[in-house]
């Protein structure tokens, strides 16, 4: 079977109808640390309408040895197979705008081929941001805020963002090597690890898909629902500290990591708080100019005087001239100011690249 042929569009769709600018990928990888991909993807498709627009024939990029999908034996039947899948769908958020959704298994074999394939996806829909999600085991408490680590195609996606992992050689994923395929051809790609306490890496954890929710969130304007994650998180928390609570081991291992954690992140919250101050060249700059305006102000004053003195010679009283105003060295810099086409105190509200194009913009107010 041919690259072209691994992916199949449903009949119906028509692709270039779409209107669609962001791409979210729940692929799996070697590791789902708190199954948070898992969460994140039963979340979107439990909570937001949706459509399935195509998918893949995983018969020729699955081992399906190495995945053992799952089947029943009934007493004396074997029952309840289900081919695991990769499928595309259109997703509608709660605000009416649309975003793909890609979902399925890590494909083991055609890596290349398939990579081609979505990029073919990602052309034929005018997608300008993928969005790959993932969670990672971290040495992190359960009692502090998760944290998401971002990585991206360009660094101007994330400008601010501090990394905290230096140059690492691993093991390759079909995610990671994806992301570096579509950078190559001039795509931009987004990377959101969330961090699950490693403890917790093989339980359900619902906080890390809420930490990718809202990730997502801020980065698109997609209105997103997490309302389900919050109750069920709500429940593992409470269960979590049940176990802690009858365990010192257990407690003094957590204490340890929330010191860690808030070490950490004061040192990241004062570094974001330092000022940059400006140079000496700068401030002899700003007050020439400020000696120059003054210079001027003074310049233009003796002949407002001159005219008022003239004025009272030749009639006694000064001349009450409306067209006296425009000779007003304020009202000339008011004037001056207003005619520059910039409003200082409007803001246009603007929208990053990869806002949805339609739908309610309430998210900007």
């Amino acid at each position: 079977m041919s690259d072209e042929q691994l992916f199949r569009w449903r009949p119906e769709v028509d692709p270039d109808e779409l209107d669609v600018s962001t791409l979210v990928m729940t692929l799996g990888a070697f590791i789902d640390a708190g199954h948070a991909q898992h969460l994140l993807r039963q979340s979107l498709l439990g909570e937001l309408a949706h459509r399935e627009l195509g998918g893949f024939t995983l018969d020729e990029i699955l081992d399906h040895r190495d995945s053992r999908p799952p089947i029943v034996f009934d007493e004396n039947h074997f029952e309840g197979y289900q081919a695991p899948e990769i499928t595309l769908y259109e997703m509608t958020d709660e605000l009416e705008q649309h975003f793909l959704l890609l979902d399925g298994p890590e494909p083991a074999l055609r890596w290349e081929g398939l990579a081609e394939s979505i990029e073919k996806i990602v052309k034929a829909t005018d997608v300008r941001l993928s969005i790959v999600t993932q969670a990672i085991p971290m040495a992190a408490p359960h009692t502090r805020p998760v944290q998401v680590t971002k990585w991206a195609s360009r660094p101007e996606l994330i400008l601010g963002e501090e990394s905290p992992f230096g140059r690492i050689q691993m093991p390759a994923s079909f995610p990671a090597m994806l992301s570096q395929r579509l950078a190559e051809h001039g795509h931009d790609v987004l990377g959101l690890a969330a961090h699950v306490p490693h403890y917790l890496a093989d339980l359900d954890y619902p906080d890390a898909a809420r930490a990718l929710v809202e990730a997502i969130r801020k980065t698109t304007g997609l209105a997103l629902p997490s309302h389900a994650l919050a109750m069920a998180a709500g429940v593992v928390r409470a269960q979590i500290t049940s176990q802690v609570d009858n365990s010192e081991e257990l407690s003094a291992m957590i204490h340890n990591l929330e010191e860690q954690y808030d070490s950490q992140n004061g040192r990241q919250e004062i570094e974001s708080k330092h000022v940059v101050l400006p140079s000496a060249d700068d401030i002899g700059a700003e007050a020439e100019a400020f000696l120059r305006s003054m210079d001027d102000d003074q310049k233009a004053a003796p002949d407002d005087d001159q005219d008022e003195d003239s004025g009272d010679r030749t009639t006694g009283t000064a001349d009450p001239d409306p067209a006296s105003d425009q000779a007003d060295p304020g009202s000339a810099k008011r004037s001056s100011d207003d005619s520059s086409g910039e409003d200082p105190g409007h803001d246009e509200g603007e929208t990053g690249p990869y806002r949805p194009r339609h739908g309610d913009d309430s998210w900007n107010s």
